[in-house]
Formats: structure tokens, C-alpha cells, sequence
């Protein structure tokens, strides 16, 4: 159902085609970390395309919106970054009707402050950074969806075992987390 992809290095023959992409999308005055960051998340995007047996060419990688790629309408998209990784996950959209992924470092500290203000008063018991990167994960999928015109607010999404809920709309979904390479994977979708 959900095909996703963690990216760490770019493959160096094909800088031409990165650096076009960037050019095209980002300008020629971003900053190299935003750059490095959006090449890693558009690599893995790629790969996950490719996981799918669907060839998509770099300077094709254009989104529409924050779910979706160019011309390829059938599925959703989500993506995520590190300074040092980049994230994608697709799905059909026959099957859900978004997706949502964050990836952070597992020694990534999330504030007591921050933590009470994202929190809902029946999440379910997980670290700090997991919820964090749920909540993340869960409103990239909501805002995705074309459910809700508005923006969510973090502290509404109520996290229960391997589901969630936007308490004031209804909105559900399913969730998972994993740990790779020295991250916390959060991945967070709709079903149709």
C-alpha cells in the first residue's frame, strides 16, 4: 500500500540534472542546505517511483501542492527531511487519500513546553520525539487530503494505538512509526 524510501547521498552523475531541478524550483539563491535537503527528499521521491517500476526523470520530480507530483496524478505524496537525509512515501490514490511522513534524528531533544502544547489529553503513551513525529507526520496527511480548509492544530489530533483522529472535523487514519539508520520514521495516512 505505502511504498517509502530513506535517502542519505545523491549519485554524483547526475549533478546536471539536481542542479537544473533546483534551478527551475528553488531559484539560483537558495541556500546549499535547503538545496542539499530538497535534492535528498526528491531522490528518495524518485526512488520510491522507481520501487513502483514507474521510471520519473529528476527534472520531472514537480509537485503539485505538497501531495502530489506532476502528471502523475493516481498517486500521493508526502515528503520529509535532515539536514543529512531526505524522505518520500507514495501511495495510490484508489487506496488512500493521502499520506503524510516525517523523518527526525533519534538524538533530537523535543522541549517539555513544546510537548504539552502539541499534545492531546488522550494520546497514548510514547516518547516525546515520537509523538512529535506522528503529529507531524498525521498533519501532512490531513492538510494533504482536501478534507479541511484550515489549518490543524497539532494538540486536535488525538493518537491511539496505530490510529488517530482530528477530533473537530473526524478525520482518520492509520499510523506507524519505525527506527532506520538513527531516525524516527513516522508515517501517517487516510485510507479511502
Amino acid at each position: 500500500m505505502l511504498t517509502y524510501r530513506l535517502v542519505k547521498n545523491l549519485i554524483a552523475t547526475q549533478d546536471s540534472e539536481w542542479k537544473q531541478l533546483v534551478k527551475n524550483s528553488l531559484g539560483t539563491n537558495a541556500h546549499p542546505r535547503r538545496i542539499h535537503s530538497y535534492c535528498l527528499s526528491r531522490e528518495a521521491l524518485r526512488l520510491c517511483f522507481e520501487a513502483r517500476g514507474i521510471r520519473v526523470a529528476i527534472g520531472d520530480l514537480i509537485l503539485e501542492g505538497f501531495g502530489a507530483v506532476k502528471n502523475h496524478d493516481l498517486l500521493t505524496i508526502s515528503l520529509s527531511h535532515t539536514p543529512e537525509f531526505g524522505a518520500a512515501v507514495i501511495a495510490e490514490i484508489k487506496d488512500v487519500v493521502s499520506v503524510g511522513i516525517d523523518i527526525e534524528p533519534m538524538e533530537r531533544s523535543v522541549k517539555a513546553t513544546i510537548l504539552e502544547r502539541i499534545s492531546h489529553p488522550e494520546d497514548i503513551k510514547l516518547n516525546a520525539l515520537s509523538i512529535w513525529s506522528l503529529k507531524e507526520a498525521i498533519f501532512k496527511a490531513v492538510m494533504n487530503s482536501g478534507k479541511l480548509k484550515q489549518t490543524v492544530e497539532f494538540s486536535e489530533l488525538k493518537i491511539d494505538h496505530e490510529t488517530w483522529v482530528h477530533e473537530p472535523s473526524q478525520v482518520r487514519g492509520q499510523w506507524k512509526l519505525e527506527e532506520q539508520q538513527g531516525l524516527v520514521v513516522a508515517l501517517a495516512w487516510i485510507k479511502i
